[in-house]
């Protein structure tokens, strides 16, 4: 009777600390795994950080833009670059307004081949059609064309750096 006692107490035992090993019984868990804060507004372009922190507007299209970025009005444009520290550009960030006017005559005012081939595109705001110019230096020249209430709106992305992330995020911002 003891054996059978003292037998059935050691498999309890060593179900319990089995169970217990388990399942983490006894043991506190630190959780303190950081979640890691992503700033949506960081861009890094050649090695520079900017922050998408300024809202804007031209002609009823707003988006975001880089505080740091020089902003120049023209007539029928907005453009915003930003000049390094060796005085080379690290991009031009543009947009067109062609009043009453079609994506015809703006493929034409901006010197564009007529017979470009257009792809669409959409955000959760606006449609768009899409136009990637060939670079030599395997550079950005896009170009996507709005058109909302018989006007015609282009946005011109310009640079011999990568400024894919800059460009999605800006694009992604577009809206009326």
């Amino acid at each position: 009777m003891k054996k059978k006692l003292f037998l059935g107490s050691l498999i309890l035992i060593i179900l319990v600390t089995g169970l217990c090993s388990l399942t983490g019984c006894g043991k506190k868990k630190e959780e303190n795994k950081e979640q890691q804060v992503v700033d949506e507004t960081l861009v890094k372009i050649n090695g520079l950080e900017f922050h998408l922190n300024k809202e804007a507007e031209f002609k009823g299209l707003k988006y975001i833009i880089a505080s740091e970025f020089k902003e120049v009005i023209h007539d029928r444009y907005i453009q915003y670059n930003y000049y390094q520290e060796d005085s080379t550009n690290l991009l031009f960030y543009r947009v067109f307004y062609y009043e009453n006017e079609g994506r015809d005559k703006a493929i034409q005012d901006l010197g564009l081949d007529s017979n470009i081939e257009l792809k669409d595109g959409k955000t959760d705001n606006i449609e768009y059609k899409f136009y990637e110019q060939p670079r030599n230096d395997g550079g950005t020249i896009h170009f996507y064309f709005i058109e909302k209430d018989g006007n015609t709106y282009v946005v011109n992305f310009v640079s011999k750096y990568d400024i894919k992330d800059f460009e999605e995020k800006v694009v992604k911002s577009l809206k009326f």
